[in-house]
């Protein structure tokens, strides 16, 4: 039989999505999943949305009997599923990952909320700097925030069972979490995730048994609640 696992990952400011698509391999590895060779898994983590598209031509070119994907990552709605693919923002839809075989399953593990401005939300990346000139500081902050779907978002200083450090500038999570935010002149805003994300590998850097956490909503980083603005 020709068959393939097409495993793709968006893990920005998602810790939990390359432990995802890790899970899902060993699985399907494993003799309850089906014993598959390592050469019949294709992993893709934050692929450009042409290379996911060659790759999925390439997989139909093959004449496969069988196909298993997988998403795990950012996720909105549109007139469909769509995914976002990279940090750099990219969308897919669901519908291209269909009929690459015969017999397929597809597992998306995202978000899919949708909200009356969500086509605004969605063109903000492009839109906003045009109105940046003339908008103050806390106008595109606002305006940025109203945009955001509803969330609660969870951020722990250190997992379960541990200790956060205290340090003569603060606590050990809170100072690189504020500092990271700080440094970041790149982006104009600033994503509670990727914040998170950095702070807490710095966190465990400086004390390694110390492991921040975060529980966040898997949406598309247009509709994210920002931590700050630059």
């Amino acid at each position: 039989m020709k068959k393939r696992i097409l495993l793709i990952g968006n893990d920005d400011g998602l810790p939990g999505v390359k432990v995802d698509l890790k899970n899902y391999k060993e699985y399907f590895k494993s003799s309850k999943g089906g014993e598959w060779f390592d050469s019949e898994i294709i992993e893709k983590i934050n692929p450009s949305k042409d290379d996911l598209i060659a790759k999925i031509d390439n997989l139909k070119s093959l004449k496969l009997d069988f196909v298993i994907v997988v998403f795990s990552g950012h996720g909105g709605m549109q007139r469909e599923t769509v995914f976002e693919l990279n940090p750099q923002g990219e969308l897919f839809a669901e519908s291209r990952l269909h009929n690459i075989a015969p017999k397929q399953i597809t597992i998306t593990d995202c978000c899919r909320a949708r909200s009356e401005d969500v086509s605004e939300s969605l063109k903000l990346r492009n839109l906003v700097k045009s109105f940046s000139a003339f908008e103050g500081t806390r106008e595109r902050y606002e305006r940025r925030i109203s945009s955001a779907i509803s969330q609660d978002i969870r951020l722990y200083s250190c997992a379960e069972n541990e200790v956060s450090h205290d340090t003569p500038k603060g606590g050990a999570y809170s100072k690189h979490l504020i500092e990271t935010a700080m440094d970041n002149d790149s982006d104009e805003f600033i994503l509670i995730g990727r914040t998170h994300t950095t702070a807490a590998e710095k966190t465990t850097r400086e004390f390694a048994d110390q492991h921040p956490e975060i529980i966040i909503p898997r949406l598309l980083t247009t509709q994210q609640l920002i931590f700050g603005i630059n």
